[in-house]
Order: C-alpha cells, then structure tokens, then sequence
C-alpha cells in the first residue's frame, strides 16, 4: 500500500457576508492553496452555524449569476430554498444535496426557507468540463 503525505493543512479565510443570511468563508485562493492545485475544485467554502431572528422578509442573496462551473450545497441546519432562471425551484433541507450545472449560464437566488432559524451549509464549485 502506498502512502501519501499531506501536503499543506487548508484553514478557513476571513468570513464575509454573502446577502444578508450567508455567513461564509473559502478554503481555496486567498493565499491558502493555488487554484491550480486543487482543479477540479473552484470554490470550497463553509457557512456559518448561526441562529437568526425572525423577520417579516425571509433572509437571502437576490439573483446573481452562475456561469461555467457547478455547485453542490449540503445544508446540514435549516432549510434554503432555491429559485433559478430555467424555473427550477425548490427547498433544501438538513442533509439534502443540490447539485446546480451553471453550464452556459444562469441567474439564480437563495433565502432561508423559514422565517427565523438555525442555519449552516457547505458548499463546492466545481469546473465544467
């Protein structure tokens, strides 16, 4: 059996705020690791656990686009409901997986899909092709 060492230890970055119910931070660029070495990969990156106060206008990013690359989310508290530009719709809740191929592009947006909750996710971009 071969063995391989482990090349460099990925810490998160700095934490940003991504709409007004993402708190999240990458392990890939920013200094940690070359994009070159980590292909397929784009993006790898962490949302923070954090409880959010009800409000009347559900927390989210608004439309933004996606183009050339895929994204899979796992959210392992809280619920995300999805909405893209090709009508595609729908809610992933704890342990769920949604796999997005942005291909030629498209708009898509995110929010909490409660009004007040416990929220935390993990998410990868993958290149096409």
């Amino acid at each position: 059996m071969s063995t391989r060492n482990i090349e460099k230890l990925l810490h998160p970055g700095t934490f940003n705020w991504v709409g007004n119910a993402f708190y999240t931070t990458s392990f890939i660029g920013k200094g940690n690791i070359s994009h070159r070495r980590m292909d397929p990969f784009f993006a790898i990156g962490y949302n923070a656990d954090i409880d959010f106060e009800a409000e009347e206008i559900p927390r989210g990013v608004g439309a933004h686009p996606h183009k050339g690359f895929e994204t899979v989310t796992l959210a392992y508290k809280g619920k995300i409901a999805h909405k893209d530009s090709r009508g595609n719709h729908g809610v992933i809740g704890e342990g769920d997986v949604q796999w997005m191929t942005a291909g030629s592009g498209v708009l898509h947006q995110e929010y909490h899909e409660e009004i007040g909750l416990r929220m935390a996710e993990l998410f990868r971009w993958y290149k096409c092709g």
